[in-house]
């Protein structure tokens, strides 16, 4: 066969590995993660900024310093924080 044959029987295959990118929302975990991590954060930070309050201000907020201590400790205060998230 000569080179300016158009009829070719050539057992010769060329595959080329397709590049394997990350998915397209790859990021989208971490950035949850992140994200969580800054609420849960704020959230800490307000805790204690009201914990820092003296009686009579949480008093006129209609809260007492137990009760703060009471709902960061418990279990609606983590089912609420998990469905937050």
């Amino acid at each position: 066969m000569s080179c300016g044959s158009t009829t070719a029987n050539s057992t010769y295959n060329i595959h080329v590995p397709a590049r394997s990118f990350p998915a397209p929302g790859w990021w989208k975990i971490p950035l949850a993660w992140l994200v969580a991590i800054v609420l849960a954060w704020e959230r800490r930070c307000q805790y204690r900024q009201l914990l820092e309050l003296d009686d009579r201000l949480l008093a006129d907020m209609g809260i007492s310093r137990t009760t703060v201590e009471e709902v960061r400790r418990s279990p609606l205060y983590l089912i609420a924080w998990r469905d937050s998230r």
